[in-house]
């Protein structure tokens, strides 16, 4: 089943965040256990609030991703850059139209 992580971060510095995330797409893509791509939402409301959104083919594939050095390398990349701890949630996927 599809899972999706999707990561609450605040930043100022929407540039780096949006290259933070195309660089792991380009050098992991294919190679991340699971991994299918990435979406970075910005939010209207809050502009230095913004949703990172990863998908991968199940959650044990994204278990198997997070204990990976290339992803722990990443995140510390993503901690440096943001304000605060990002926050991580979990999703299965339920149902679609598509």
């Amino acid at each position: 089943m599809s899972f999706t992580q999707i990561m609450t971060v605040r930043t100022d510095d929407a540039d780096r965040l949006q290259q933070l995330i195309a660089s792991w797409h380009d050098e992991q893509h294919g190679s991340a256990p699971g991994y299918q791509g990435a979406r970075l939402l910005e939010d209207r409301e809050q502009p230095d609030r913004w949703l990172i959104e990863v998908d991968f083919s199940s959650r044990e594939e994204a278990e198997r991703n997070n204990d990976r050095p290339e992803t722990e390398s990443w995140a510390k990349g993503l901690r440096d850059l943001v304000r605060g701890e990002p926050e991580y949630h979990d999703y299965e996927l339920s149902y679609t139209t598509s």
